[in-house]
């Protein structure tokens, strides 16, 4: 279930630093940045259901390879909605039940200043509609796990190009790139009242064949990028302090693998890394609604924007 996320835009939206090469630029699609974490793998059970993520994120600030912030101010955010459809059958497969993910991200992103003294502008694309997701998956209800309950979901999705884009934009909602995603996510109770929950996704990219316009004038000739391979994952730990009410301690972490390709070759030292960590409440209501809202500060910063990103999660069970 929800994703990229992440979901969302990135949003962080397609942040990735293309640095220590012709010029900066983002090249990563959107992932999932702290949508999804506190009960992640704890779903009541089959039925549909409709998930509703508010994003904000503000950066001021752009780190290089070494962690060091990049002169020129450069600066984005964004407001996202990401709106997911899932539905978990009743149908068995491998002790689990099948399901089936939609994911829409909507939003307004914004930037400005540039790559340096004298460098290029940092500009957003004003469409609003990102690049839809869709994801089968298998979710397994409560097993035990040394003898306290456990709950995990395995997910597949395929993020297609049908997002806004333009390569006159540095930043854009849509990525004009097709990404396959699996990923892994669970929670475990380790008391009645203490829980941990985990989303562990690994991220592969194919190609952009009409990447920013500035990295395919000259002198620079691009023509063709494929973003790095990621590893990112959304990580909880939970406390129910009254009966459906917990607060945690929530965030995220995203480390790239491989190098980006420009034209087919390998570019050093454009791999890009964060950390974040903050505080999150979240609430299951009488009816069965549920709310959540957490923040979370980065740092560990290298190549992409720093920044704070504030969510709120609403979960609705037809």
């Amino acid at each position: 279930m929800m994703k990229r996320g992440s979901l969302a835009l990135l949003i962080g939206l397609f942040l990735a630093g293309l640095l220590g090469g012709p010029a900066h630029a983002f090249d990563q699609p959107l992932v999932n940045f702290g949508l999804t974490d506190v009960l992640d793998g704890a779903v009541p059970g089959p039925g549909t259901y409709f998930f509703e993520y508010i994003q904000i994120y503000q950066s001021g600030e752009f780190k290089d390879e070494n962690g060091d912030g990049i002169p020129g101010s450069p600066r984005n955010g964004f407001v996202l909605a990401m709106n997911q459809l899932a539905h978990i059958s009743k149908i068995p497969l491998l002790g689990g039940n099948l399901g089936i993910d939609f994911l829409l991200p909507i939003g307004s992103l914004t930037a400005g200043g540039t790559f340096g003294p004298g460098g290029p502008p940092i500009s957003a694309n004003p469409g609003a509609i990102g690049d839809f997701i869709i994801g089968p998956f298998i979710q397994w209800f409560p097993h035990k796990l040394l003898g306290r309950p456990f709950l995990h979901r395995f997910e597949l999705d395929f993020f297609l190009p049908t997002g806004h884009y333009d390569r006159k934009y540095t930043i854009n909602p849509g990525a004009n790139i097709w990404t396959i995603e699996p990923y892994y996510a669970f929670t475990w109770f380790l008391t009645p009242q203490l829980s941990t929950s985990w989303r562990l996704h690994y991220t592969y990219n194919t190609k952009n064949d009409d990447p920013w316009e500035v990295l395919q004038a000259p002198p620079f000739n691009v023509k063709e990028v494929k973003p790095g391979q990621l590893f990112h994952c959304n990580y909880s730990l939970e406390y129910e302090v009254v009966k459906n009410l917990r607060v945690a301690a929530a965030g995220y972490y995203l480390k790239q693998l491989t190098d980006t390709q420009f034209n087919g070759s390998d570019v050093s030292g454009r791999k890009e890394q964060v950390f974040a960590i903050g505080p999150a409440i979240h609430w299951v209501t009488k009816s069965g609604f549920v709310f959540a809202l957490k923040t979370a500060f980065e740092s560990s910063v290298e190549n992409r924007p720093q920044g704070n990103r504030t969510t709120f999660r609403m979960i609705y069970k037809f």
